[in-house]
Formats: C-alpha cells, sequence, structure tokens
C-alpha cells in the first residue's frame, strides 16, 4: 500500500503543507522581493527571476505554482496600501498534454464487474455515474435520492458554486445500476453515496475503493481516477457526434474555454475526421 494512503489531512498537516509551499515559493523569487522595496516593485523585477528559473530546467507548472504564492503576498500588499500598484507575476504558458482516458475494454470490465464488497460495489456504481454523465466527483458525494428521476432518466446537479445547479441525462444502462444500488442502499440521510449510518464519504476514502477495484480489474496507466472518468466522457461524447456548446452544459463549465481543455483528440481521432471532410478525399 501506498504510505501517503495512511497520511490524515488534519488542520495542522495542511498547515504545515502550506507553510512549505509558501517557503519554496518565497525562496524561488526572493532575490526580487528583497531588491526592490514594496513601493518601487514592478512586474519587471520578477522576469529575471522566471528567466533564471526555466534555464535551471524549473518546469513552467512550478513556476506557476510558486507564482501563486506571491500573487498573493502582492496582492495583500496592494491591499494594505504598502504598494500604490497591484504587481503580479505573469503566468507562464503550461505545456498541455493528453490525458490518458479510460478504453473502452476498461469500461467493459468496470460494467460486469461484480464486487464482494460494499464499498468497492460504491465505488463501481459512482464511476458509471461519472461516465455516463460527466459529473465532479464532489457532485455525485452531495446528490440525494429526491435528485434522481428514474421515470425521466434525468439528474438533477447541485454544483455547490452559488446554488447553481443543472438538469443532465442518464442512459437506460445507468438506470438499471442505479435502481439496483438504490433498493441496496437505504440512506437515512437521503444521500445517494454514503456510510452505512448515513454520513457523507470523504473524497479520498473513496479514491482509495476505486484505486482497489481498478486494480482487481488490471486497469493500469490511468492517473487521476474518477476526474479522469469525467475526461473519458467528455471525450467520449465529442467522439461519437456530440458539439461541445451542448458538452459545456452538461459539465457545468461557466466557459467554452474550460470545456476545450477536456476535449484532448487523440491523432487517431484527428485522421478519421480529415479522412471524412478532405476535399481530396471525395469522389465527383
Amino acid at each position: 500500500m501506498n504510505c501517503l494512503s495512511k497520511i490524515v489531512v488534519t488542520p495542522r498537516v495542511f498547515l504545515h503543507a502550506l507553510r512549505i509551499w509558501y517557503r519554496e515559493s518565497w525562496r524561488a523569487f526572493e532575490q526580487a522581493l528583497s531588491a526592490a522595496s514594496p513601493q518601487t516593485l514592478t512586474k519587471s523585477d520578477f522576469s529575471p527571476i522566471i528567466e533564471a528559473l526555466c534555464r535551471r530546467g524549473v518546469s513552467p507548472i512550478t513556476i506557476n505554482t510558486y507564482a501563486r504564492a506571491i500573487n498573493a503576498f502582492l496582492r495583500w500588499l496592494h491591499e494594505d496600501e504598502r504598494c500604490p500598484k497591484l504587481v503580479r507575476i505573469p503566468r507562464l504558458k503550461e505545456p498541455e498534454t493528453v490525458v490518458r482516458t479510460f478504453r473502452l475494454d476498461d469500461v467493459q470490465r468496470l460494467m460486469q464487474y461484480r464486487p464482494s464488497h460494499w464499498n468497492q460495489r460504491r465505488a463501481q456504481t459512482m464511476a458509471l455515474l461519472i461516465l455516463d454523465t460527466g459529473m465532479r466527483l464532489k457532485e455525485v458525494l452531495s446528490l440525494r435520492t429526491a435528485d434522481i428521476d428514474l421515470d425521466n432518466m434525468l439528474i438533477t446537479v447541485r454544483d455547490g458554486k452559488g446554488g447553481k445547479q443543472r438538469v443532465v441525462p442518464i442512459s437506460v444502462e445507468l438506470r438499471k445500476v442505479l435502481f439496483k444500488y438504490m433498493a441496496a442502499q437505504a440512506s437515512p440521510s437521503g444521500l445517494v453515496f454514503c456510510s452505512r449510518d448515513g454520513i457523507r464519504l470523504l473524497q479520498n476514502n473513496v479514491r482509495r475503493d476505486f484505486k482497489k477495484v481498478c486494480a482487481k480489474l488490471r486497469i493500469s496507466g490511468v492517473k487521476g481516477g474518477f476526474h479522469v472518468l469525467r475526461h473519458t466522457f467528455a471525450l467520449n461524447y465529442i467522439r461519437n457526434g456530440g458539439d461541445v456548446f451542448r458538452l459545456q452544459r452538461v459539465l457545468g463549465h461557466s466557459t467554452l474555454d474550460m470545456t476545450r481543455r477536456y476535449v484532448n483528440l487523440q491523432t487517431e481521432d484527428l485522421q478519421a475526421v480529415h479522412e471524412k471532410l478532405s476535399l481530396l478525399s471525395r469522389r465527383a
């Protein structure tokens, strides 16, 4: 078992990790912060530091992580009137990587799996729900029985952001899965996915359960667990003719750019579409 899975994230542990992040971020930009007074700080003071970090081989993702901490400090300086204008370290462009999503045979094994433990059955049901609807894990954990309309095959999703909600459709197959699961799990709290006592589940615990399911099914090479299932849903939606505007609504994204990041089509997808649309491939 990974030793990281044994760590209990208490407030004390969280604050310790936060202090480490701020300390490393300060070290990265200490030269610029120490050389100038708050009144004379400008964005250009940080440019040589960023260039030096890049030459050392520090990735843009790491530099942006450091910059977020320092930008929070710079905002405080401005709001406390220690710095006349708000200075921000510019964000570097991060390389876009193609997320390895679940393959069709992975999904079939997940659907055919017959778990012997309740925790794994619950994790399996949650995974199939995300694969069919693209819901976020936190939305799944907030789902209540009253939100599920099996007759009309609709789910009301509450994202917790200012009371926003959306209605997403489900397939006949998922309706069968949810019907059997809900019939076997009588929740005293009304939550669809909870402990036997009706207590809301922690995300780390259900991620651990799903990791066990993937290990048992020998599904490997997929990093991210439940969130990659959301990517898998989005990619499959586009591959099978869905348009990005409807996908944006289903995923609950506020901007189209957020949706675009979820859909990194593979080279073979682009080749297949090009063959269909190419003018040279058309015959008179």
